[in-house]
């Protein structure tokens, strides 16, 4: 019986709200805002419960902006008003919370009538939203804590995932509702594509390729298939002396933040796993390439090759404890390889100008890395060597635990030299690619 009674229609209320919450999976929030407002206004003779969700639903459509938008992030707290800029997102989504939960108990305390079914599925969708709005609190302050890291020299991306993970088990099927479909589909997107990119991360430091190439695409086609909604939608706007023009809707900060924390992943796999990608195709097509990714690393370090005159420049991998080294690319996960002994765990990932890492050199690039560890493990430091035995001056930094980054110099070289120490400095800093969590803002630099 009950099955029967879910089957029965609410023409237009369940077709206002259907189109309400298109628009919200739309990004359209402003336009949701406004209509489930103007039904407010045209339906004052409706029950107090059809008008009470109408008015959190607007409320929903704000906070909504105003999270996808991350003007949250790294504001002082207070404010009077429900929806004052001054307030946290937490404030907000609680007082959304405490609206929806009012629609719920005024649905269970409601007497049996013949609009009993619409009164049971108002009850039924202010529940599930009330997931959604503890969900939102909790994916926010996910973002204030990844906010938070941008001045921090090393990220434990392996963290982040797991925090992500315990939101989707916790929220996945919470909030199930036909109607809620698009909120649903936008939210697992969300954190499907945040949670991919945060694996990659882990993967690319650890020098992985299959599994940061698998979440790399993966985030990718996800993200290309959230664009396409913005793609979809156009916006009319009226000019000042008549006429009007129509374009493409503007994807909201967090889409876009998304797609540039993408990009530095894709710029710094390129370059991790140069020689693996570059036998897929021709020299100049792997240069056409990096060059369209948001910073060519192989191209600035051929650049710095040319202009200062260096002998080499290696990104260095310590693969000491890792069962899973195999070389460069990928390797069938049942293939065998004795485990790499001496200067065999210290393979160079990148090696330019040649592509072959200097033999000569590499006992001296070893010793430095072991003996000089402490320096270098504060990831900020450019440690500098002369050997006057090869006659040859050596730069080594760490972007991260398990690498470093190494320029040789025939012939002696400053310490102070900023040429250098600057240049160094800034791909290492880059590579750690923390920064991109403090754009995570808006208006912020990376």
């Amino acid at each position: 019986m009950a099955e029967v009674e879910e089957l029965r229609p609410v023409p237009r209320e369940r077709a206002i709200l259907e189109s309400f919450f298109t628009q919200l999976g739309m990004f359209s929030f402003d336009r949701a805002k406004d209509y489930v407002e103007k039904e407010k206004d045209s339906s004052r003779s409706a029950g107090a419960m059809w008008a009470a969700l109408l008015a959190a639903l607007a409320h929903l459509s704000a906070a909504e902006k105003a999270y996808h938008n991350m003007t949250f992030l790294g504001q002082k707290l207070g404010g009077q008003s429900f929806f004052s800029r001054k307030d946290s997102i937490r404030t907000i989504y609680t007082s959304l919370y405490n609206e929806l939960k009012k629609v719920v108990t005024m649905g269970r305390h409601a007497q049996p009538s013949s609009t009993s079914y619409l009164e049971d599925l108002l009850s039924h969708l202010s529940e599930q939203l009330c997931h959604f709005t503890q969900a939102r609190m909790e994916m926010a302050d996910l973002y204030e804590k990844m906010h938070s890291l941008g001045n921090q020299k090393s990220i434990n991306s392996d963290e982040l995932v797991t925090s992500l993970e315990v939101v989707l088990n916790k929220y996945s099927s919470k909030f199930h509702h036909p109607i809620l479909g698009r909120v649903e589909e936008s939210f697992q997107t969300e954190v499907d594509v945040v949670t991919q990119l945060l694996r990659c991360q882990a993967q690319v430091s650890e020098w992985r390729f299959l599994s940061a190439l698998l979440n790399l695409h993966g985030a990718n086609s996800k993200l290309a298939a959230w664009g396409q909604l913005f793609l979809r939608q156009r916006e009319t706007r009226k000019h000042l002396f008549g006429g009007q023009s129509q374009k493409a809707v503007q994807p909201p900060h967090l889409y876009v933040w998304l797609q540039r924390f993408q990009a530095t992943l894709l710029a710094k796999f390129s370059f991790y796993f140069h020689e693996a990608l570059s036998r897929q195709t021709a020299a100049a097509d792997m240069r056409a390439l990096t060059a369209r990714t948001t910073l060519d690393y192989h191209g600035k370090i051929s650049s710095f090759i040319r202009k200062y005159d260096a002998s080499n420049v290696s990104l260095v991998f310590d693969n000491r404890g890792s069962d899973s080294f195999q070389g460069h690319g990928y390797h069938h996960p049942h293939s065998y390889r004795e485990a790499p002994k001496g200067v065999e765990q210290f393979p160079a990932v990148v090696s330019l100008p040649s592509g072959e890492r200097p033999l000569t050199h590499w006992p001296n690039v070893i010793m430095m890395m072991g003996d000089r560890a402490a320096e270098l493990n504060t990831l900020d430091k450019v440690v500098h060597f002369y050997d006057d035995k090869v006659q040859s001056t050596y730069y080594l930094t760490r972007p991260e635990p398990h690498f470093t980054l190494v320029v040789i110099f025939d012939g002696r070289k400053s310490e102070k030299d900023l040429n250098i120490s600057g240049f160094l400095q800034e791909i290492s800093g880059s590579l750690r690619n923390s920064k991109v969590f403090s754009t995570l803002k808006p208006g912020s630099k990376g």
